[in-house]
């Protein structure tokens, strides 16, 4: 009788934490947000680096707020790898809602130069790419993969 008492206080235990995490959300699934890049501005540039300030918008289609902890991302220009790292922003994006944030990233476009200035005199659209993934809310909170693509007008970006 003994042995079993503290199998049945782990068995109630867990139904009471399983319990817990439905009543706080873990462990539903988020539907994918929109991320689109909204601004490009450069900040600072010499031979061999260049930071730039990117605006971009994440919309929620979920019915419940997406809170936003931290991503790890890479992002093209016109297929030119501009950026790539991680970052730690905290913000909740509401339910059926959007949110802007800013994010200050490295790059070094010295190999690519000539195409990110024909880019701009040629006042084309500007093709661009985001991939990586979104870590979610706290504990045992779901990722999400980021693969977004669209398209900038050159007389936006600010270089």
């Amino acid at each position: 009788m003994h042995r079993s008492l503290p199998t049945l206080a782990l068995l109630i235990s867990s139904a009471i934490w399983l319990n817990g995490c439905a009543m706080f959300g873990m462990g539903r699934s988020y539907e994918k947000p929109d991320i689109r890049l909204a601004n490009v501005e450069m900040l600072k540039a010499n031979l061999w680096e260049q930071t730039f300030q990117l605006g971009l918008r994440v919309d929620n289609p979920n019915d419940r707020s997406l809170p936003i902890r931290g991503m790890h991302y890479e992002i093209y220009l016109n297929e030119a790898r501009l950026a790539t790292g991680v970052s730690d922003n905290h913000f909740t994006v509401p339910a059926y809602g959007s949110e802007y944030f800013e994010l200050n990233v490295r790059s070094n476009l010295w190999r690519h130069i000539r195409d990110v200035v024909k880019m701009m005199e040629d006042q084309q659209p500007v093709s661009y790419r985001i991939e990586g993934h979104i870590r979610t809310g706290l504990f045992m909170s779901p990722t999400l993969k980021l693969h977004e693509k669209g398209t900038l007008d050159p007389a936006d970006l600010r270089f």
